[in-house]
């Protein structure tokens, strides 16, 4: 039952970190107007991805360790 709870700590940590990064990636196609990023500057996908997955890996650590100390 432990391990069932820290994975699904892992989860959650991974999907709040998914819905803030395409979240504020879809703000931010608001503000800027018509036109991708990813066309116009083609590093930046590469940064956002990047970033993406350091944040989903940290909040899955974070999610799965608050999990277990429950």
């Amino acid at each position: 039952m432990k391990l069932f709870r820290i994975l699904c700590g892992v989860v959650v940590g991974a999907v709040a970190a998914t819905i803030l990064s395409w979240g504020g990636l879809y703000l931010f196609g608001m503000v800027r107007g018509p036109g991708s990023l990813f066309d116009t500057n083609p590093d930046a996908a590469n940064r956002f991805f990047a970033i993406w997955f350091v944040l989903a890996a940290l909040a899955s650590i974070v999610g799965g360790f608050k999990a277990s100390r429950c």
